[in-house]
């Protein structure tokens, strides 16, 4: 209903500006805002506010003017190293030319923009904050990675087998059982020894071809029956198991090595194969598919290579499964399974569900996956298998996507092709036998302003909006039962469009005040059917905000709605307070008229949000997310506290959102000064209007 989502992954960017005017500060952070860019900022004009907001803040981006106050460009990055802040910082320029931004990068500026063109800013925003999220994301692979390092460590320490690893032929770790094997004194004494003189000279040519076949592919597991050698000269019977690995963060060779006689490779290779394997079909199953897309993700990336996902459903296996029975449908998977196989060639290929298989195979293009997926619906529409002395008309619809060389994860690629399959399945009225294969411009149509805006129009003419429904505790009054209505757009696939995704669609074409409008009458109308008394609280979005008798129109809906003043709250976002102000400080004027309350939401991300009071004689204020997110710091606490404080000098009720853990409930129960908390470790948004048994 407004651009404040019932989605609870926050957003925000974290903005510091260091700039020599307020007013155009102001306008900057209006601009970003109206971009659809959600930040939280705080302004610096000169050095002293600088070093405040570098040691009480958490920040992530940072606009700079070559000069603010009394400090500097320099000055600012040189705090920043100082500091140890890893913050990147794009320098406002006067004169904008290459030689500007070749100096301003010189002097630390991760980019320059033109101080006037607030369309590029943010645009530079916005690749800057992609790179901050890739640098997160990279920041925790490599902890986890770290970690996953660690553990390895510990249990190749502690295993019985004997355990080494090897870099270019040489011994670069080992745990105890392999210097002992080998009779030195400890794994020191094996560092930069080459792996060839652990193995008797008569099998020094065995061990080079092995060596020279991983130089080829390094991601194959060899065996070698060999005689091992020790110190004294003395030889054993082993079997080395040479396997692709990592230690200390790089690409290296692991050994394993079982003297003669205590092999359990075969017993564990079964037992392997049994739990990757579908009893029913004789397939692999999705534990090890993910395994093969997990390669394939990581081939991507190295080596740009690109592969394709197939996922295939049979069509209306239920009524197969309700006519011949459990061991009539297995029957139908086995035969259906043998002819996958048969066509699948050098494809991996499982059975990932219940009549679901799914094929990973390298491509040339994305025209040969489209080619295949035809080949198998075809294919298994004239199979016509005979179960139980049947001959049977089966069939399958085909969804395809692609492991490229950006794919971030296995899991995502899978979902891709079943949201195709499930596409492909609906086609033909329902009947499937079809297939879908995902083009990136799909997500771009289906996102776009045309494609959402005809959704609204539809949803709005059918009524198709789904309305949500999240309480707010009050601290002092358990007898209190207030609601924040939320509106989302149920999709065909199954998924929803949040809010934050088609309120600008609309309110770039003129839906706003429509959508609002829709919400607050069906939510009153929940309200009324309760039977009992509860209290609304409603976002309004800035573009309604234009609309000059929403006020009265909204008046009117609680008449008919039988809604008493008192136990409504109309609520915008500060941002629109700030873009709207004349407007909203009129709407505010004609609701509280007759007993309504004002709510001003995401408060807090501007640089001078108490300035909204001197026009809109606020009720209520609800802070903004990242508030919540800084309570595990002293500053973050006290910061808000502050906010808080100040909030409630006029006698304004304080909400605070994104509640998520018991963490920060206790330290907001001893925060003090706060009215309402709210968020998902409280209770997640509700479809249906319902008071919990427990208040």
């Amino acid at each position: 209903m407004s651009s404040e989502s019932m989605s609870y992954a926050l957003d925000n960017l974290r903005l510091l500006i260091a700039h020599d005017s307020q007013d155009e500060a102001e306008q900057l952070m209006n601009a970003l805002r109206n971009a659809g860019r959600a930040t939280r900022a705080q302004l610096a004009l000169g050095e002293d506010d600088l070093l405040r907001a570098l040691k009480s803040g958490s920040w992530e981006l940072m606009l700079c003017r070559p000069n603010f106050g009394d400090g500097t460009f320099e000055s600012a990055v040189a705090h920043l190293n100082r500091l140890g802040k890893a913050i990147p910082v794009i320098l406002l320029a006067d004169d904008f030319s290459t030689a500007t931004v070749k100096e301003g990068m010189k002097l630390g500026a991760r980019a320059v923009a033109p101080n006037e063109d607030s369309e590029l800013i943010a645009m530079m925003v916005d690749r800057l904050t992609e790179f901050l999220r890739l640098r997160k994301e990279l920041q925790h692979s490599e902890i986890v990675r770290h970690d996953a390092e660690k553990r390895l460590s510990l249990l190749m320490d502690q295993s019985r087998d004997a355990i080494a690893y090897v870099l270019d032929g040489m011994h670069i770790h080992a745990n105890d059982n392999y210097v002992e094997m080998f009779g030195y004194e400890d794994a020191d004494d094996l560092a930069g020894v080459p792996i060839m003189d652990m193995v008797s000279a008569a099998d020094h040519d065995k061990l080079k071809n092995l060596l020279r076949s991983r130089a080829q592919d390094e991601n194959q597991t060899q065996e070698l029956d060999c005689k091992g050698v020790n110190t004294d000269g003395s030889e054993f019977d082993a079997t080395f198991t040479f396997s692709p690995s990592t230690y200390d963060g790089e690409a290296c060779t692991q050994i394993v090595i079982r003297a003669a006689g205590v092999d359990q490779s075969e017993i564990e290779e079964r037992i392997r194969e049994i739990s990757e394997k579908d009893q029913a079909t004789g397939l692999f199953s999705r534990k090890w598919f993910m395994d093969q897309l997990d390669d394939a993700v990581a081939a991507a990336a190295r080596e740009s290579r690109l592969s394709a996902v197939l996922y295939l459903r049979l069509d209306d296996f239920e009524q197969h499964q309700s006519t011949l029975g459990i061991d009539g449908a297995d029957e139908i998977l086995r035969l259906v399974a043998e002819w996958l196989s048969s066509q699948a060639g050098d494809a991996s290929l499982a059975r990932v569900d219940g009549e679901d298989f799914a094929l990973l195979l390298p491509v040339e293009d994305t025209e040969a996956a489209g080619v295949l997926a035809e080949t198998l619906r075809k294919g298994i529409e004239g199979l016509m298998p005979e179960v139980s002395a049947r001959t049977l008309q089966v069939t399958a619809s085909v969804g395809g996507a692609f492991i490229r060389e950006d794919a971030r994860n296995s899991q995502d690629s899978l979902t891709t092709a079943l949201k195709c399959c499930n596409q492909a399945q609906r086609a033909n009225d329902g009947r499937g036998n079809s297939i879908k294969i995902h083009d990136p411009m799909d997500d771009v149509a289906a996102g776009s302003t045309e494609a959402i805006a005809m959704q609204l129009r539809q949803a709005l003419d059918q009524g198709s909006f789904q309305l949500h429904y999240q309480p707010l505790m009050n601290l002092e009054d358990e007898s209190d039962h207030l609601f924040e209505v939320f509106v989302s757009l149920p999709q065909k696939e199954g998924d929803v469009l949040d809010a934050k995704d088609f309120i600008p669609v609309a309110a770039e074409e003129g839906l706003g005040g429509k959508i609002d409008r829709w919400v607050v009458l069906n939510g009153m109308r929940a309200a009324a059917a309760l039977g009992q008394p509860v209290k609304m609280l409603f976002n309004i979005n800035g573009s309604s905000l234009a609309d000059a008798g929403l006020a009265d129109w909204m008046l009117k809906a609680m008449k008919a709605a039988k809604m008493e003043g008192r136990n409504v709250i109309f609520q915008f976002t500060e941002a629109d307070a700030t873009s709207y102000l004349k407007q909203a400080a009129l709407f505010a004027q004609k609701v509280q008229a007759v007993g309504c309350k004002v709510s001003i939401s995401r408060f807090g991300g501007g640089l001078d949000p108490f300035k909204l009071f001197q026009h809109i004689p606020a009720n209520m204020v609800k802070f903004e997310g990242s508030f919540t997110q800084e309570l595990a710091k002293p500053e973050g606490r006290n910061r808000l506290a502050e906010m808080i404080k100040e909030v409630s000098k006029g006698g304004r009720s304080t909400v605070i959102g994104f509640v998520e853990s018991a963490a920060q409930m206790q330290a907001l129960w001893t925060l003090g000064g706060v009215n309402y908390l709210q968020g998902y470790y409280l209770q997640p948004p509700m479809d249906v209007l319902q008071i919990a048994e427990t208040a």
